[in-house]
């Protein structure tokens, strides 16, 4: 059975040793990362930023589902729980991103999920940016997603 639970610090270790935690580091209040779990494996995750984002609201950021896990819901449970957290904390919309050309997969799943069109012109995210205090190539062109929770 797959469930999904806030990331605590006794965790971390664990699961940065499965996952590739990459907004690892930011301020637990300003961020939460959710993990799924089947038993003690942790299969995937989802990061939810609190401030500072594009559209002024909480965003999904940087689901991930270990390969050979795909295909089996976990993304939907993982964006799912997510949507309940922001809830949660009382805001009535979240939103996310999507590669515009390179990830047509999620597309299809967040609009699938009731996600639509923020109405702001797809944003380029070029150069070096660091993360977990590494730099990180990125060229990409980014569309925004809504959806109210």
């Amino acid at each position: 059975m797959i469930s999904v639970t806030e990331l605590l610090p006794d965790e971390v270790a664990h699961v940065d040793g499965a996952l590739p935690l990459n907004r690892l580091g930011q301020s637990e209040e300003d961020s939460t990362y959710l993990v799924a779990w089947e038993d003690d494996q942790p299969l995937g995750h989802a990061h939810i930023a609190w401030s500072g984002t594009q559209l002024s609201l909480p965003e999904i950021q940087d689901v991930f589902v270990l390969p050979k896990h795909r295909r089996r819901g976990i993304a939907t449970r993982l964006t799912d729980a997510a949507e309940e957290k922001v809830r949660e904390r009382g805001w009535t919309r979240v939103s996310l991103s999507v590669s515009k050309d390179d990830n047509p997969t999620a597309r299809r799943l967040y609009t699938k999920l009731g996600y639509v069109d923020a109405g702001i012109d797809p944003v380029t995210v070029s150069g070096t940016i660091l993360m977990r205090g590494r730099p990180f190539e990125v060229d990409d062109t980014l569309v925004y997603l809504v959806k109210p929770v």
